[in-house]
């Protein structure tokens, strides 16, 4: 029998730049499943823009060691200006928000 235990992920604030971006995330036995991404409205953000639904390792990748979530380039150089709210889908059925900012090349992030 294999048992899992799994607490709510914790997500803290980051800055970074559209080529290199990480939001700090401690996973804490949970495994992220997939990813959303809406600009205030409710339309889609980012490459796809026809789903909020977003590419996994391509647009962004969890880095389990690492503690953090790396939103690859790909995603950000897709993404408009302003606010963009992510949400972050784990395999345990929670789902966690995350504010992100980009402005030119500068990416800022806040947990939500």
């Amino acid at each position: 029998m294999n048992l899992i235990s799994y607490d709510r992920p914790i997500q803290a604030a980051a800055t970074g730049t559209t080529g290199s971006f990480a939001i700090p995330t401690q996973f804490r036995g949970d495994q992220l499943a997939t990813m959303e991404a809406k600009y205030a409205d409710g339309s889609p953000a980012g490459p796809s823009n026809w789903t909020s639904y977003k590419e996994f390792w391509t647009n962004f990748q969890p880095g389990y060691g690492a503690n953090s979530i790396l939103m690859k380039r790909e995603f950000l150089a897709e993404v408009d200006d302003g606010p963009v709210t992510l949400t972050f889908h784990s395999w345990s059925g929670r789902q966690i928000t995350y504010r992100l900012t980009t402005s030119g090349s500068s990416v800022t992030g806040s947990p939500g």
